[in-house]
């Protein structure tokens, strides 16, 4: 529910009135800040004294009121409101963050975490035909104004000479007086010759603190109406391989005719998480029939009806998206990483940048269009453009 005194009434349904009120207003209002005040310090974290300088000019009195909600925990904010006790709850916020956060509340501060919390008061929208209409609009966008897209091409070197860049790829050579990585830091670092900068490498992320995914798509025919198109499942019992307890799922609009050619079909993509990716190796086939177990049992789908199904694990990833371990949802929040210690969009202070889920502000499309916005806003403030 958008709604935000709908929702609490639902919460309070679900998991019992104590507490459940205070709690979600205090998460709302949070998290109304966070969306109000996040395009107002566009040069934020400040890595150069410009920075500080522009930051303390735009600097409000609201924001500095918030400064100590990035200290507190996510896990002391239920213990506030005596919801710690609250197992189901306390499974409930665990499983929202791990999807929105990619780490569980003790770990996550209150400004991210009440912000991931309250994502489902916002509206949802749908693309007919999937993600790849979203990307589309940006490549017309370029090829219009005499841009070019090159898909399939993997980097594999760049190297600075004096004030251009030479970017080798697996097809070609090109030449370049800014470099923009939107790749993840752990796989620019491999290819980027000369970037050893240590407050980069010492913010770097190992396999054992991300999260891969396995993730199955499933074309079907469906026995019941939906009533909604996005669903989290949480489990009694953990899924065998990657000790996951909720998977979530996303469906096909039913008036999506772009998805299938065939009418009656629906799709489905069910995902979970898969933590350790290095160090991980799934039995596809025994995990891929738990998911189809869990479907059936909460009427989902009839396995009879399954007309196609794939599965990918954290090997897949990396394979399709070429990212180091196959690691989804970009840097996990944790306690002793505030957000103006994450990495900053400067790479190495010439004309090299980093946007993405591995920069600050982190997670999810919002989070990586931020971004890309601070990314332009420090380029123009460091060269006068």
């Amino acid at each position: 529910y958008e709604d935000i005194d709908v929702w609490i009434s639902e919460a309070e349904r679900v998991f019992g009135a104590e507490g459940q009120r205070a709690f979600w207003q205090a998460c709302y209002d949070v998290s109304q800040f966070v969306w109000k005040t996040s395009l107002k310090q566009k040069l934020f974290p400040p890595t150069r004294l410009k920075d500080l300088l522009k930051a303390t000019t735009n600097v409000t009195l609201d924001q500095l009121k918030r400064v100590p909600d990035a200290f507190k925990s996510m896990a002391s904010i239920l213990k506030r409101y005596k919801l710690d006790q609250n197992k189901q709850f306390v499974d409930f916020v665990n499983e929202q963050l791990l999807i929105t956060a990619q780490n569980h509340m003790a770990e996550v501060n209150f400004l991210f975490g009440a912000t991931a919390l309250c994502y489902t008061n916002f509206p949802n929208y749908y693309i007919d035909g999937g993600l790849l209409n979203l990307v589309q609009p940006f490549v017309d966008y370029i090829e219009e104004r005499g841009g070019e897209v090159r898909l399939r091409e993997s980097v594999e070197r760049v190297q600075r000479y004096e004030d251009r860049y030479q970017i080798k790829t697996n097809k070609a050579i090109y030449t370049s007086e800014f470099v923009i990585s939107g790749v993840p830091i752990n796989n620019t670092l491999e290819v980027f010759e000369g970037l050893d900068d240590s407050r980069i490498r010492s913010k770097l992320m190992e396999s054992h603190e991300l999260n891969s995914a396995f993730q199955m798509g499933i074309g079907f025919k469906p026995h019941v109406k939906f009533d909604t198109i996005h669903h989290q499942v949480h489990l009694k019992e953990p899924l065998p391989e990657t000790g996951s307890r909720s998977i979530f799922i996303s469906l096909s609009h039913p008036d999506d005719e772009q998805r299938s050619d065939v009418d009656g079909l629906m799709v489905m993509s069910v995902s979970t998480h898969a933590p350790d990716p290095e160090a991980r190796m799934i039995d596809k086939i025994k995990l891929e029939e738990a998911v189809i177990d869990t479907l059936e049992a909460q009427n989902f789908l009839k396995r009879q009806h399954i007309v196609y199904q794939h599965a990918s694990t954290p090997k897949s990833w990396a394979k399709w998206t070429g990212r180091k371990w196959g690691f989804v949802g970009g840097y996990p929040q944790y306690m002793n990483i505030k957000p103006w210690q994450m990495l900053d969009a400067r790479l190495n202070g010439h004309k090299a940048y980093l946007v993405g889920d591995t920069a600050y502000p982190g997670q999810g499309i919002p989070g990586v269009t931020l971004s890309g916005i601070i990314a332009v806003e420090k380029i123009a403030s460091d060269w006068h453009i």
